[in-house]
């Protein structure tokens, strides 16, 4: 039998090459969010952690170098007629910029734990060590923006890639998820997004190699894992943070015993929230920047519960289709398209490779635990629409109540992905072939080719993202 690939090295090496492709190709801040990303990790990088207060508001003096790459940044989207030169490219990268003159701005991202920016920052860092290449002045935005790309992209792709070399189970789906186009555009631009995917992939194949591996016991370097980890996902995205209840799943042997079991998840669950208050107390002298419309959408959501579900329900179905196509099929600024064709075969793509784990992979957790990360993720689907709908939506409509939630992106949804496997696996196709050998054949047939060639597919959808990248930009 042909020899089965080494995903975690395959899956290396495939981020980082198409991953560096897409760092130096698309346009600096033409993804989601990434300039006030950006913006924080280099305030960081200059030591300036905190807000500033000014008046009732926080924020932070931003270079007008930034603000005016920014800027040009929106000539780009959505004009398809627009395009990056690579003369353009040339000066934006070559030319110094000057960083004295500031503006105050208030950034969404300015209380998100710095732990969340090591990557982007240790790449600022570095490139503004660096000499212009004209003028011997400071380094332009555009390299400091490629620079904190790619330490992200390196630091985020070590991460999948010890998820992927560690989970026991569920290889196939890892690397598939992993390596969507969208997956490797979140972990190339300066955004946590990609940093969050890497943990939930990471947390749960620590959970499942604890799970599966008999010889596999729950030592320190788990407890200051989930600490860590908890941490990240509890202050950045709390609504991932159910991937945690895999925890309980472990059996108590691997702790030593029942007590010591509930005595080590006290622990991690202590040491998280007692951070999480330290962080809270870190930020008690920043303005909150709360907005008054927030304020009076939570009460119109506590005040009318049953119509909040009613227009949560045609949110969440009537967004499906479009929420499908932004996590697999649109790039840039939530402005670049793929074929209505290859974005179909993607999801046929990534369908087929998550039930051929859940229906040849057998995992040792129990059917409550399958039925609680089921609940969970429908209820985090619930509280990221909720979340929305609160906190961004009366900002962008400006208005109260209303039966559109605003700001609810496809990528959030990557994470959940993880679960699908864990949640319907079952030994269904064992019975079957238990029953009928001709159907055995043909299972073991199609897992056979299916297993040692599915890859080429996610090499064919990176390199059919970076020619859609290209012809978007420049052509």
């Amino acid at each position: 039998m042909k020899k089965e690939y080494n995903y975690a090295k395959l899956f290396l090496i495939l981020s980082l090459f198409f991953g560096t492709l897409l760092v130096i190709l698309v346009p600096s801040f033409n993804s989601p969010d990434e300039e006030t990303h950006f913006m924080y990790a280099y305030e960081i990088s200059n030591g300036k952690i905190q807000a500033t207060n000014k008046g009732k508001v926080s924020g932070h003096y931003i270079p007008n170098s930034i603000f005016q790459r920014v800027s040009k940044r929106h000539e780009l989207i959505a004009d398809f007629e627009k395009k990056y030169s690579y003369s353009e490219m040339y000066y934006d990268n070559l030319y110094p910029s000057v960083y004295d003159e500031k503006t105050f701005a208030i950034l969404s991202t300015q209380t998100q734990p710095v732990i969340a920016y090591i990557a982007p920052v240790i790449g600022i860092k570095i490139a503004s060590k660096m000499e212009s290449f004209m003028g011997g002045k400071e380094i332009g935005v555009d390299v400091l923006v490629q620079f904190a790309r790619f330490f992200s992209l390196f630091a985020y792709s070590i991460i999948c890639y010890f998820a992927i070399k560690i989970t026991p189970k569920f290889k196939r789906a890892f690397f598939a998820i992993l390596l969507l186009p969208m997956s490797l555009f979140l972990r190339s631009m300066v955004t946590y997004d990609g940093f969050i995917l890497a943990i939930v992939a990471l947390v749960l194949a620590n959970i499942l190699n604890l799970i599966e591996n008999d010889n596999c016991l729950f030592s320190k370097k788990y407890i200051i894992l989930f600490i860590i980890t908890g941490f990240v996902l509890f202050n950045v995205k709390m609504v991932y943070s159910i991937v945690f209840l895999g925890v309980f799943a472990i059996s108590s042997k691997k702790f030593g015993d029942k007590k010591t079991k509930w005595k080590k998840i006290a622990l991690i669950i202590i040491a998280v929230l007692g951070l999480t208050i330290l962080r809270k107390l870190f930020y008690l002298k920043i303005n909150a920047n709360i907005n008054a419309l927030s304020s009076k959408q939570l009460d119109f959501v506590l005040h009318h519960p049953i119509e909040y579900l009613k227009i949560l329900f045609y949110n969440i179905k009537g967004k499906a289709k479009l929420h499908s196509w932004w996590m697999l099929g649109t790039y840039g600024y939530l402005d670049t398209y793929v074929p209505v064709l290859f974005q179909f075969l993607l999801k046929i793509y990534l369908i087929v490779i998550i039930l051929i784990d859940i229906f040849n992979e057998k995992l040792k957790i129990s059917f409550k635990y399958k039925i609680g990360y089921l609940l969970l993720m429908i209820f985090g689907i619930i509280g990221i629409f909720t979340i929305m709908y609160i906190s961004w939506t009366p900002v962008v409509l400006n208005k109260i109540g209303g039966s559109i939630i605003e700001g609810v992106q496809g990528r959030y949804y990557l994470p959940f992905l993880f679960l699908l496997p864990i949640i319907f696996n079952n030994n269904l196709i064992d019975k079957i072939c238990e029953k009928n050998k001709t159907i055995k054949y043909l299972n073991d047939k199609l897992y056979y080719i299916i297993s040692n060639n599915f890859q080429y597919f996610t090499i064919f959808s990176l390199v059919f993202m970076v020619i859609i990248i290209v012809l978007r930009y420049y052509v």
